[in-house]
């Protein structure tokens, strides 16, 4: 019996273990928890690329502020960085298959 009772217990801890893809699935949600990131979000969605001065002018914040809210888009690979002379650019990487997701979900 206690053998029993043992490998359901193992059995619920492995149903309750986070995959890579899960882990990354939690990272992209809180990442647009944030009303900025998910404004860069949507400005990404509208456009091919857009550089960090055109964005923090768009939201009215330093460029400084949306350089950081881009390393977490990074960190998890939504983004894809472009250097343009001086500037950084950034575009969605739109063959992945979270970023079509959250896609979906965010132009509704």
């Amino acid at each position: 019996m206690h053998s029993i009772t043992s490998t359901t217990k193992s059995n619920k801890s492995n149903m309750l273990e986070l995959s890579s893809s899960d882990e990354r699935k939690i990272f992209a949600l809180q990442i647009l928890g944030d009303k900025t990131r998910y404004k860069i979000f949507k400005l990404l969605m509208n456009s091919d690329e857009m550089c960090v001065s055109e964005i923090a002018s768009e939201l009215g914040v330093t460029t400084s502020a949306i350089s950081q809210h881009f390393r977490n888009f990074e960190i998890i690979g939504l983004v894809d960085k472009v250097r343009i002379g001086q500037k950084i650019c950034y575009q969605l990487k739109l063959n992945d298959d979270l970023v079509k997701k959250l896609m979906d979900i965010t132009s509704e």
